[in-house]
């Protein structure tokens, strides 16, 4: 099973290049034409890496324990049990609030939408694994309902 499953194209829509449609968030109808394209392996660190903002986001968390660590070393080192028991915590806490910044600025939701789209796609139906479209043609895709007989209510 390959191809668009008979679907007609839309030779109208805006031509741009399939990695260029990874990027840009898509309708489920495009996705379901080719969901391996949009899929990406959730265990995968590379992946995770990119989806939340590469570089820019890491040094956001890093700058976000920082500041919280020197912050409670500051404010806590007049308690004893404060300063030696939550050393870890306070670092782990400034690190999750940074990359959560991180995140939000320069985050790919884009591309986690159409991943989490693509893999729901995926284990509800598994014949669609097998589909497959032809190279730069999935632009005119966009917005062309999916005729594929397995994705059609019973």
């Amino acid at each position: 099973m390959g191809g668009h499953g008979g679907a007609k194209g839309n030779m109208n829509n805006i031509q741009e290049t399939d990695a260029d449609m990874q990027g840009k968030i898509q309708l489920i109808d495009t996705i379901k034409h080719s969901p391996n394209h949009f899929h990406m392996e959730a265990l995968d660190p590379v992946n995770w890496y990119a989806i939340l903002g590469g570089a820019q986001s890491m040094a956001f968390g890093a700058t976000g324990a920082l500041l919280s660590y020197a912050y409670y070393t500051g404010a806590a080192s007049k308690n004893f049990y404060t300063f030696s028991h939550s050393g870890m915590l306070r670092v782990a806490f400034g690190a999750s609030m940074g990359l959560g910044l991180g995140y939000l600025r320069f985050g790919d939701r884009q591309r986690l939408h159409n991943a989490w789209v693509a893999e729901r796609l995926r284990r509800r139906y598994p014949e669609c694994m097998q589909l497959a479209h032809h190279a730069d043609s999935l632009w005119q895709l966009k917005g062309v309902h999916a005729p594929h007989d397995f994705y059609k209510w019973m």
